[in-house]
């Protein structure tokens, strides 16, 4: 089921139907739906899809060259290929009689050999592949921009960027139209919206089952989640392992990771980047606070089933791989609301309020986000413009308990500096409820 992306598909169709060629590049982490959405764009299109990287160091360019040798239907090559350089180079000797997409897939592996294969890629696109029929299409589950920032900006003329985020909360009764609210946000607790997970949820079991049948079982779909996305990537995985075991945990900040696996805060400062890197966690700071500099920096796990994996699979693999369950469900029951299902809720709350602005502000806010400090003072969201600032507080009770949040949230909003008109909102679970 192909759904949204309305935005990244009509951004590929329009260079599409240019008459000169075009580069894009597409981040976005594993499971996030980038092949979905290329084989959506791809149809009716002629198009070289160039994957499968599995060879060994010697090979690998030769079977890339080979890909292309068999798409434009010309006789085997007899030379090895050392560099992408070459594999390029090679592209470009050949003769483009229609408009071609060619869609580099995985292309976080092709670094792995070659470290300047995009330096290489911009270069030649200016002085050769530019003047060709053809749209490259650059998929990558690593954001290898993020490490040389300034240096890509100079070139971003070059080519378009797409960065895939997570389909809305919303995105789900699609796949699960028999689901009330309230089911449906527990589902999108424990697997987020990605398609590749939410196909698998069978609505005709209790959630329970679902969790064991998607998690638990040693032979399910989601067992070795955590796994199977790291070790694709990076070779010591115990350390990232650890570090995202922590995370799930609420050790959010950097000092209390550290703290929970008994190192030096500097020893995770590259795990942390990484990770980053690969758009599996991401990093919040307090609306106003710089992202760079800030102390008070928290680390978030960006998909819900890496984030449920972490809290209830991967410390309990000695229990599973025994098949003793009972203790394991239990923790979920008693635990699953009060530790993932309300900060889910926040999230999507947050999420709406930000698309929404206008209708639920009254403005577009200049900026917008959460606040906390060094006290442990915290805002749920706060945005604003010249004129006005907006203090949101979000609870899971009803209504009735809106009046003691409101009270509480006008004293909590003195904490936060500022000279402009205040206004406050409380959502409570009844607006959710009834948001269309």
């Amino acid at each position: 089921m192909f759904i949204q992306r309305v935005k990244e598909l009509k951004l590929l169709n329009d260079s599409y139907d240019k008459p000169f060629s075009s580069l894009q590049v597409i981040l976005g982490g594993k499971g996030i739906g980038k092949s979905s959405l290329l084989s959506y764009f791809s149809l009716g299109k002629r198009v070289l899809h160039i994957s499968n990287y599995e060879r060994i160091p010697n090979l690998f360019f030769s079977e890339m060259a080979n890909q292309i040798c068999k798409f434009f239907k010309n006789s085997s090559l007899d030379v090895s290929l050392k560099n992408f350089l070459e594999v390029l180079e090679y592209l470009d000797k050949q003769i483009v009689s229609s408009k071609t997409v060619i869609i580099f897939d995985d292309f976080q592996n092709i670094l792995k050999y070659d470290k300047k294969a995009f330096d290489t890629l911009l270069l030649l696109w200016k002085e050769k592949l530019a003047k060709k029929n053809i749209q490259i299409v650059i998929l990558s589950s690593i954001d290898f921009l993020n490490k040389n920032k300034n240096k890509y900006d100079e070139n971003k003329s070059s080519f378009t960027l797409i960065k895939l985020e997570a389909l809305d909360f919303f995105s789900i009764e699609k796949f699960l139209p028999k689901l009330n609210r309230i089911e449906q946000l527990h589902v999108y607790s424990l697997l987020g919206t990605s398609s590749s997970h939410l196909k698998f949820y069978n609505e005709k079991l209790n959630f329970t089952e679902n969790i064991y049948n998607l998690f638990l079982n040693t032979n399910s779909y989601l067992y070795d989640l955590g796994l199977n996305v790291l070790k694709h990537e990076i070779n010591d995985i115990g350390t990232y392992c650890s570090i995202l075991e922590a995370i799930s945990n609420d050790k959010n900040r950097i000092g209390d990771i550290a703290l929970s696996l008994n190192v030096k805060s500097t020893y995770l400062t590259r795990y942390i980047q990484k990770l980053i890197d690969m758009m599996i966690i991401k990093k919040e700071v307090p609306i106003n606070e710089d992202y760079k500099k800030s102390k008070l920096g928290k680390y978030i796990i960006n998909d819900n089933a890496l984030q449920f994996w972490f809290l209830y699979v991967y410390p309990n693999t000695a229990l599973l791989e025994k098949a003793d369950t009972k203790g394991i469900l239990k923790q979920i029951e008693e635990k699953f609301i009060a530790k993932i299902v309300f900060n889910s809720y926040k999230v999507l709350i947050k999420e709406y309020v930000s698309k929404n602005q206008k209708n639920l502000l009254g403005y577009s806010s200049v900026s917008i986000g959460s606040w906390w400090d060094y006290k442990d003072n915290n805002i749920d969201l706060v945005a604003y413009d010249r004129s006005n600032i907006t203090f949101i507080e979000i609870l899971w009770q009803e209504k009735d308990m809106a009046k003691i949040a409101y009270g509480k949230l006008k004293i909590l909003s003195s904490e936060f500096k500022t000279t402009l008109k205040k206004r406050y909102i409380i959502v409570s679970k009844e607006t959710f409820l009834n948001i269309k």
